[in-house]
């Protein structure tokens, strides 16, 4: 059984108990045992949200980072702020996460060095698929294998060699494997959501794709929209709840094709 909660998302609903939104992605995940995040968030608000829906995050198993873009690890500053124990927690990342990245002249990566971050945390460094849970997979490196997605490279990355272009190949998602097929959990898809879902088809062995949640990484009209909607309306997943990293616009585009769920801060969904 998958069990998940989003602490940090854009949006938020009006309803009680009041949760924050943020331009950020953070979900907690209960999984055959494990505990888990996908992701940090930003500012800080996974942790706030966690304690007002009475999520313990203390003693988690393991916080799987997606990418290393600040959006999604600066919120492990105000974590270890808080006092939540993460001795006995594995970093999961893919090796050139933890990389400096660059973004219109500004820091926009983890909150702090690489050597710094090996110090605070037990790495897992994979860009191979990894099982995290009994059938919860952290995927690694995603082949970008069609010719309509992410070839745009996203600022640069730092290291001992000086500046390259960022072509975010430290994307990566989890796969859940149930008896229906397929589940996806992505931080915000940069690797491209059609080759994800492909990747984990390959890594799992099941050609059922059952449902999709996260950041799309759909920002404006194109091809890559027209051919990512046609994707899903040929796979036909029983739920799509696309999120984080896409405009009003493209979200707006997928639901005139398919029906989508409204996700939020506060979301959940058991499998």
């Amino acid at each position: 059984m998958l069990k998940l909660t989003i602490l940090s998302e854009n949006n938020t609903h009006t309803r009680e108990p009041y949760l924050m939104g943020e331009p950020g992605f953070c979900c907690y995940i209960e999984c055959n045992g494990k505990r888990m995040l996908l992701d940090t968030g930003y500012y800080g608000i996974a942790v706030k949200n966690a304690k007002t829906l009475g999520i313990d995050l203390n003693g988690l198993d393991y916080i799987a980072i997606s990418h290393g873009h600040d959006d999604h690890t600066h919120g492990l500053g105000p974590l270890l702020e808080a006092g939540i124990d993460v001795s006995h927690t594995k970093l999961t990342v893919h090796p050139k996460a933890l990389r400096r990245k660059i973004v219109d002249g500004a820091d926009a990566g983890f909150p702090w060095p690489e050597q710094e971050i090996r110090s605070r945390f037990d790495l897992i460094e994979t860009d191979r698929p990894f099982e995290l849970a009994e059938n919860l997979w952290y995927l690694g490196q995603i082949p970008r294998t069609n010719d309509f997605e992410n070839k745009v490279p996203i600022g640069f990355v730092v290291d001992e060699n000086g500046e390259e272009p960022d072509f975010m190949t430290d994307d990566t998602a989890l796969a859940y494997q149930t008896d229906e097929g397929i589940f996806i959990i992505t931080g915000c898809s940069h690797s491209g959501i059609c080759n994800i879902c492909e990747y984990a088809k390959n890594v799992l062995g099941d050609e059922r794709l059952l449902g999709v949640i996260g950041g799309f990484h759909l920002l404006k009209e194109g091809r890559q929209l027209d051919e990512t909607i046609r994707y899903f309306e040929r796979e036909k997943p029983g739920k799509l709840c696309p999120c984080h990293c896409i405009s009003m616009r493209c979200k707006f585009r997928i639901a005139q094709a398919l029906p989508i769920e409204d996700v939020a801060v506060g979301y959940e969904l058991e499998l």
